[in-house]
């Protein structure tokens, strides 16, 4: 059946409820074990699953099951925006879900990293298009004209780095490593002085890389031989960086971000909020991220993908402070929420069991419903239906929706929404 002639009429036989069907990125740093284990399939091969992409972007969009067959979101929304979405929603962002909702799973460093604005986000799009960077080109930076805020959620422990230390902390490094030194000259502990010695670590050619990096990793690695580093230690992450990320015996520019960046570890529960041009790099563990409804990445280093570190640096804050955790509010005896200042997304943890149920509207917007942890079948109820979702299944309700979720046994669900009125 066409999309015209599926339209027609869909507004009146949309269920409320639709389930969704997602599917998995499966990106080198991915972990083999945590996203298989969360929807109970075999992985005998050892492949990396790294995301699991639940939403409505082109490039890997979930699909709903309707009666004449399987429709990939983007393109029912599409079809339908206000009915889905509701009015509002659908006139602020252009027909479009405005987030995108994932497990990430990591079991091995990702790359420097920044996100832009969404004024450079708009910029850098037209300007790839009219280059005639194909969408899906490797070098291409920009893949939609969206901004990507973003919210991660640890579901293990997890560890990352955020943002420029303290300048301070950065001065101590940099009198500390004589080869750093070297490079900086005098720093002051001044944005402008962090901005120009991270624009010569990450642009100096690869024997100057080499020669500042090579004598700090080989004391690194003595002194690990010695007595090891555990994951707290920035030393552990230089020298794992260091090993995915060396090429033929030169060592990485991006390397010197895990001197320069904090080092957060998230227990289970808590949470990073990271705005447009925060540099950043996801190290281990696995979480639920909620995001703008972008793919628009801008990396450093630190990887064997496309690097535009001019790019990068036209966008990195050289903001330097402490990196907070985020904890979220509990708003009822079931429901707790992450607070942002993000007008596309909001995120909710839940938790019920047996004698413990959610209720909740989607009044503003179409909200998907994830199964994080479960030992038994979750039950997700509108008024006029009810679905069955094990752990790791997600469901969407589309806009003005009463729900409520049971289950007999404790379970643990997250919600993305457009934040609530």
């Amino acid at each position: 059946m066409s999309p015209a002639a599926r339209s027609e009429g869909l507004e009146d036989s949309l269920p409320a409820l639709l389930p969704l069907r997602n599917h998995v990125q499966h990106y080198a740093w991915g972990d083999p074990r945590f996203i298989p284990s969360l929807l109970g399939i075999d992985n005998p091969d050892e492949k990396p699953h790294a995301e699991l992409w639940m939403g409505a972007h082109p490039d890997l969009p979930s699909e709903v099951e309707l009666a004449d067959g399987r429709v990939p979101l983007d393109e029912l929304i599409e079809q339908s925006p206000q009915e889905i979405l509701g009015q509002r929603v659908s006139e602020q962002f252009e027909g479009r879900l405005p987030y995108l909702f994932k497990v990430l799973s990591a079991a091995s460093p990702l790359s420097i990293q920044v996100h832009p604005s969404k004024q450079r986000a708009e910029e850098g799009f037209a300007r790839e298009q009219t280059a005639g960077i194909p969408l899906s080109a490797p070098e291409r930076n920009y893949r939609d004209r969206n901004h990507k805020p973003e919210l991660i959620v640890a579901l293990t422990d997890f560890f990352a780095l955020r943002g420029f230390r303290p300048l301070e902390e950065i001065a101590e490094v940099i009198v500390g490593i004589p080869e750093i030194s070297n490079v900086g000259g005098t720093f002051e502990p001044t944005s402008d002085s962090l901005a120009a010695l991270y624009e010569k670590l990450m642009t100096m050619p690869q024997e100057q890389i080499d020669a500042a990096l090579d004598p700090c990793v080989r004391r690194t690695e003595a002194a690990h031989a010695h007595k090891p580093y555990s994951r707290s230690d920035r030393e552990y992450w230089l020298l794992q960086c260091d090993r995915v990320s060396r090429h033929d015996g030169h060592h990485d520019r991006g390397l010197s971000s895990v001197l320069l960046l904090n080092l957060l570890k998230l227990s289970p529960g808590e949470a990073l909020s990271l705005d447009a041009g925060v540099l950043h790099a996801y190290l281990e563990g696995s979480g639920m991220e909620l995001m703008a409804n972008s793919n628009n990445v801008i990396r450093g280093g630190l990887t064997p993908k496309h690097v535009d570190v001019p790019e990068l640096l036209r966008n990195v804050r050289f903001d330097a402070e402490p990196a907070e955790r985020l904890i979220a509010t509990r708003q009822s005896e079931t429901a707790w929420l992450y607070e942002t200042p993000f007008q596309e997304f909001a995120l909710w943890r839940i938790e019920v069991g047996d004698s413990r149920s959610h209720t909740a509207a989607s009044r503003r917007s179409a909200e998907i419903i994830f199964v994080a942890s479960a030992n038994e079948s979750v039950t997700v109820t509108s008024e006029t239906e009810s679905i069955e979702l094990k752990q790791g299944e997600a469901v969407l309700a589309r806009r003005d929706v009463e729900y409520r979720i049971d289950a007999r046994s404790d379970a643990e669900l997250f919600i993305a929404s457009v934040p609530r009125p």
